[in-house]
């Protein structure tokens, strides 16, 4: 008696579901943060742009350093050697070659090639008449080229300025000149080198071998050799000289 029927209980108040979910969404976003951004997120992956470089760009291929060897034995059979040929004023000698060498004992020689012994071959003319020649030439470094000499160990310099003289005086212009061969030499115990090219007219190549010593006089002694391709027979005489190159008493 009395009963209304209801059997509902006391509701909960709303706020507290409010902030029921207010903390859920928190939490929620909290932990996204932590993955995504925070301390538990996983490291960023390197993109190649982040990597150095180890190849060259593309059409600039990467310069290679050129190298030359020493003198190369030549092929053949030499000319015979007739006895040695002394240059007094460089203090050295060389081979007298026999054969189609001959030694040039004209009075002017000296003061038309500057050196003090010439030995040279006729090859033939070029085309223009001119006579072409094989030849050895030995002296001291001549007086204008003095200045491309400042001390026993730096011998390049004199060498190139020996070739670029012999290229203007000896071959018509305009030539082109490779570097082909270079090592050091020793004579009679003194120091030396040797660099060989070849030296370029009309398709014409000429192989040039250009020594210095330093024999305790104020500029070395040069030893100059020029052999025309037309006449490679005459090749293997470039080892037979440039082996047998001794030391003498400068006058």
């Amino acid at each position: 008696m009395g009963d209304d029927g209801s059997d509902d209980e006391p509701g909960k108040p709303v706020w507290l579901y409010a902030l029921a979910g207010s903390v859920a969404i928190a939490l929620v976003a909290a932990l996204l943060w932590a993955f995504l951004a925070g301390p538990l997120a996983s490291e960023p992956e390197a993109t190649p742009s982040s990597e150095p470089s180890t190849t060259a760009p593309a059409g600039k291929p990467t310069a290679r350093k050129s190298t030359v060897g020493r003198l190369p034995r030549f092929p053949g059979e030499a000319s015979p050697v007739t006895g040695a040929l002394a240059d007094p004023d460089a203090g050295i000698s060389v081979p007298r070659l026999g054969g189609p060498w001959r030694a040039d004992v004209r009075s002017t020689m000296k003061s038309t090639y500057g050196y003090s012994t010439r030995q040279f071959a006729v090859i033939g003319t070029d085309s223009a008449g001119k006579q072409v020649f094989a030849q050895v030439m030995t002296g001291p470094l001549p007086a204008k080229l003095a200045g491309s000499f400042s001390s026993p160990e730096s011998l390049e310099p004199v060498i190139k300025a020996v070739v670029v003289s012999a290229r203007k005086l000896y071959f018509s212009t305009p030539n082109t000149a490779k570097k082909t061969a270079t090592q050091t030499l020793k004579v009679g115990g003194l120091p030396g080198q040797l660099n060989a090219y070849e030296v370029t007219v009309d398709g014409v190549r000429t192989t040039v071998v250009a020594a210095a010593i330093v024999t305790g006089a104020d500029v070395p002694a040069i030893v100059y050799m020029s052999v025309p391709s037309e006449h490679k027979e005459l090749l293997p005489d470039v080892n037979s000289v440039f082996k047998q190159i001794k030391v003498t008493a400068a006058s």
